[in-house]
C-alpha cells in the first residue's frame, strides 16, 4: 500500500529545491554579468550557484532561456525605474528635468544586465521581443510626457519629434557617451537638458 501522505512532502521539497536552486543560478549569472559584464560560462554560472552543470540545464531548457529569464528576473526587479515620475504633469522644464533623471536612474541600475540583453538579442527571439516591448513603452512614455509640444504640431512633425527624444535618450545613446565618451552623469544630464529643450522649443 501506498504511503500518499509521505509522498507530498517528498515531492513539495524536490519542488522548493528546484525553485531554490533555479533562483540561485539565475542570480549568479546576474552576479557574474554585474562583475564583469561578459555572458558567463555554464562552468562559471554552476560554480556560482553551487550547483551541477548538468542540473542546470535541468532547470532551463538551454543557455538562451537562462539569459532570457536572467534579464526579465532583473528587469521586474527594477520595473518601478521605467516609469517616469508624474508623467505628462507640470511646465516643460520641469518635465524634461524629470524625464531625464529617470533616464539615467534607469540606466545606471540595468547597464550590465541591458548590454547582455542586446547582444543576446541577435540571436535569442524572446530577448529580442523583449526589448522591443520595452522600447515601445519608453517611446511612448515620451510621447505622453511631451503631448501638449506634441499637438502643436503636425502629426509627421509630431512624430518625429518623438524618435528623436527617444533616440536621444536611449540606453544605448547613453552607453555611448558614458563608456566611449566618458561623460559623467551630470555631464550627460545637461547635454541632453539642453538638446531637450532646443528641440521641443
Amino acid at each position: 500500500m501506498v504511503d500518499t501522505a509521505a509522498e507530498v512532502p517528498s515531492v513539495d521539497g524536490r519542488r522548493a529545491r528546484r525553485a531554490r536552486n533555479r533562483a540561485a543560478v539565475v542570480d549568479a549569472v546576474f552576479a557574474l554579468i554585474e562583475e564583469d559584464e561578459a555572458t558567463p560560462t555554464v562552468e562559471a554560472i554552476a560554480a556560482r550557484a553551487g550547483v551541477s552543470v548538468s542540473s542546470i540545464f535541468r532547470y532551463f531548457e538551454s543557455l538562451d532561456d537562462l539569459h532570457q529569464q536572467t534579464i526579465e528576473h532583473h528587469f521586474a526587479r527594477v520595473a518601478p525605474l521605467f516609469e517616469v515620475p508624474e508623467i505628462g504633469e507640470g511646465p516643460l522644464d520641469e518635465r524634461l528635468a524629470r524625464y531625464v533623471d529617470a533616464r539615467l536612474d534607469l540606466y545606471e541600475a540595468i547597464a550590465p544586465v541591458a548590454r547582455v540583453a542586446r547582444a543576446r538579442a541577435l540571436d535569442a527571439p524572446a530577448i529580442a521581443r523583449s526589448l522591443a516591448l520595452a522600447r515601445a513603452q519608453m517611446a511612448g512614455q515620451a510621447r505622453t510626457h511631451l503631448a501638449p509640444e506634441l499637438a502643436a504640431r503636425t502629426p509627421a512633425r509630431a512624430d518625429d519629434l518623438v524618435a528623436l527624444v527617444d533616440t536621444l535618450t536611449s540606453f544605448e545613446a547613453w552607453d555611448l557617451l558614458a563608456s566611449v565618451h566618458g561623460r559623467t552623469r551630470a555631464q550627460v544630464r545637461r547635454a541632453w537638458l539642453t538638446a531637450l529643450t532646443s528641440l521641443t522649443a
